[in-house]
């Protein structure tokens, strides 16, 4: 009976471990590659954006501010994230001549946070980009910022739908927690492809943005 109940226990921890695996779940993998072919090496560090504002709060219902009448709702419009790229050489005693770097689209993955396992799958979001990055020299870095979209109406509107169907969890004001993946693709002058890859923590759900 011992040896039963220790095999169905091992089986279940097989399939959590699965569950796991399969929802996304992890830190993803922040970095670049084509750095080889381009001669430099670029990272990116990037943090939410709404309204003008710092914040890692993304609101996906729309509040009403005063009931009026006429109701006067809060501002309701797509995320976004301000990023900063950071190039340096990745020989700065080489006499290579870089080339500029052109960033051209990006794509953010959106993972569920272990304490959100259960929370509303959010699909990826498909962006277009035109991001120059002048060639670095010698030991020197050039640092480019620039805002992009990040969670947009489309998803915002669907987490909404999803969460108040109740076929997924959330707590207090259908917030739940994601890790959002940001891949950079582009090229430089030569044609040489190259990525870069960045991560930020958010939650989503109900936020006062009166």
């Amino acid at each position: 009976m011992k040896e039963k109940y220790l095999l169905l226990f091992t089986v279940y921890c097989l399939l959590f471990t699965v569950i796991l695996c399969g929802c996304g779940e992890g830190p993803g993998s922040p970095g670049s590659s084509g750095s080889e072919n381009t001669g430099v090496k670029v990272d990116a560090s990037v943090e939410g954006l709404y309204l003008g504002q710092p914040t890692y709060s993304v609101d996906a219902f729309r509040g009403i501010c005063d009931e009026g009448p006429p109701p006067e709702y809060e501002d309701f419009t797509d995320h976004q994230a301000t990023v900063t790229f950071t190039a340096r050489l990745l020989n700065p005693n080489s006499t290579f001549q870089a080339g500029k770097l052109y960033i051209e689209k990006y794509t953010v993955e959106f993972r569920r946070k272990p304490d959100s396992i259960s929370a509303p799958p959010i699909e990826f979001y498909p962006g277009f980009a035109s991001i120059v990055i002048h060639a670095p020299t010698g030991a020197g870095e050039v640092t480019v910022t620039t805002d992009i979209r990040f969670v947009d109406l489309i998803r915002k509107d669907q987490y909404a739908e999803d969460v108040l169907s109740g076929r997924y969890s959330s707590w207090l004001a259908y917030i739940n927690n994601y890790t959002a993946i940001f891949t950079f693709e582009g090229k430089n002058e030569y044609g040489e492809e190259f990525t870069v890859k960045t991560q930020m923590d958010f939650q989503i759900g109900n936020f006062d943005n009166c």
